[in-house]
């Protein structure tokens, strides 16, 4: 398929099921797709276009995390501000609460090879946890990529402003939004499925039951990707989901400098499953 088919289906959010049926059988008729008549729209759309985003990475691409297209809900189209070389480097996500515990400075400080590693970082942007591991990197000199729930026209949260314009000069915001996309809840939750599939594992630094982080530990483990949890006490919230992953097989990060260079031994072999 043309590489401005793509760009304008991802532009105006046809969902993957649609392009894959144009790649088999090129351009149909609006009447003749399967799909509500919302969707249908959103096709017409697409074709009517003006024109598209140039700040669009889609197959093809040099720079498309092709690894997006082998996960559950593909992702084919991401835009940039920013380096998109970095999506070609080994990539680690780390992520946690947005209301970290008393200890979180600690236990990021326990991460430190992590910081000091060719990993490229990737996060949510979010308050609390993510938005710390960005400012490590940026810290540390390390690249960052920030995966973001809206269009970069309405950057989520307003308060980070000043930390998503450090990332855009010296490391990589994402978005499957178009920019005048504003934020939605369901967005959240969706973003997640990319910083989980976007990494070569998923580093949880904690979470409580029941949040945004467990989401995400539930898209890695439907990915087939490894998920590290630092273990903490079982009777503070803060550490009662990364537990409960833990007991139901994550892998407890108890020696950050080893894991680290176990998972850049496997960059090669799982990047070959992609081939």
């Amino acid at each position: 398929m043309e590489r401005e088919l793509y760009a304008r289906f991802a532009t105006c959010r046809v969902p993957y099921s649609i392009v894959v049926l144009i790649e088999q059988y090129g351009l149909l008729p609006v009447e003749d797709l399967p799909v509500s008549r919302s969707i249908k729209n959103r096709y017409q759309q697409a074709l009517q276009l003006d024109q598209v985003p140039t700040n669009l990475l889609v197959p093809g691409d040099l720079y498309f995390p092709m690894q997006l297209l082998q996960i559950p809900q593909p992702v084919y189209g991401l835009f940039f501000s920013g380096d998109p070389s970095l999506l070609r480097q080994p990539m680690i996500s780390i992520i946690g609460s947005r209301q970290p515990s008393p200890s979180h400075s600690k236990r990021l400080s326990f991460l430190r090879p992590f910081f000091e590693s060719p990993f490229v970082t990737v996060s949510g942007g979010a308050l609390g946890i993510d938005s710390l591991v960005h400012r490590l990197s940026l810290k540390h000199h390390q690249a960052t990529i920030a995966v973001l729930a809206s269009g970069f026209d309405f950057l989520y949260p307003a308060r980070h402003a000043p930390l998503f314009q450090r990332i855009q000069q010296d490391g990589l915001l994402l978005s499957e939004y178009p920019a005048p996309r504003p934020v939605k809840k369901h967005q959240f939750l969706e973003r997640n499925r990319i910083i989980s599939g976007l990494a070569s594992g998923l580093i949880i630094v904690e979470a409580t039951r029941k949040s945004g982080t467990m989401n995400t530990a539930g898209h890695a483990l439907e990915q087939g990707k490894d998920v590290y949890c630092i273990p903490g006490c079982p009777t503070e919230k803060h550490f009662q989901g990364t537990n409960q992953l833990i007991a139901e097989g994550a892998i407890p990060l108890l020696n950050p400098e080893e894991v680290s260079k176990s998972i850049l031994m496997n960059v090669d072999k799982w990047e070959s499953r992609l081939l």
